[in-house]
């Protein structure tokens, strides 16, 4: 039952809501491998990556259909990120999904360069695996209590949220900081001269 809701987590945390979600999927997996086998951990969590890569992609590939979202496809910078990608796209994929480096981008790119889905799960799952296995792998030669992780876990989540929230506020006080300094500056550009 408790692989079974790994592999959920898997499912959630690499799924659409993904770029929402401020998890700490590392620390789960390094609290699992106290009970499974990194192997098996690692095998199970790129199987949930897997499937929810898969639905992003579907999720993407409709998404871009739409009239608003379809034009831009045509932009200069877009058409060149796409044309960067599909250079080298399985290699990309993997040292990406591998790295610690957010996968949103090639997320995006592949279903939007008309990269065949089977291929970029292949990379998917060949970046995914032994990342996943070096971190469970990690956890098995050094032991971390299971306070410290869930410790480590609250933290990445609030300062996830936290910065967030922060952003948000700073952007609102921007906003709100021009609008209550344009009646001042009147129909001027707000140079001195």
């Amino acid at each position: 039952m408790k692989l079974f809701a790994f592999l959920l987590l898997a499912v959630l945390v690499h799924g659409p809501l993904s770029p929402l979600l401020p998890t700490a999927f590392e620390t789960t997996l390094l609290y699992y491998v106290q009970y499974y086998p990194a192997w098996l951990l690692a095998l199970v969590g790129t199987l949930g990556a897997s499937l929810a890569e898969a639905l992003n992609y579907w999720l993407v590939d409709r998404a871009a259909e739409l009239p608003k979202l379809a034009a831009l496809k045509t932009r200069r910078a877009v058409r060149w990120s796409i044309g960067a990608f599909l250079r080298a796209p399985f290699w990309t994929t993997v040292i990406v999904i591998f790295s610690p480096i957010p996968d949103s981008a090639v997320r995006i790119l592949a279903p939007l360069g008309s990269y065949p889905l089977p291929r970029f799960l292949a990379a998917v799952a060949i970046g995914r695996f032994p990342r996943l296995l070096l971190i469970a792998g990690f956890g098995v030669l050094v032991p971390i209590p299971a306070w410290l992780l869930l410790g480590a876990g609250l933290v990445l989540v609030v300062v996830g949220l936290g910065r967030r929230h922060a952003l948000a506020g700073v952007s609102w006080l921007r906003k709100r900081r021009g609008a209550v300094n344009a009646p001042l500056l009147g129909p001027t550009s707000g140079r001195m001269e």
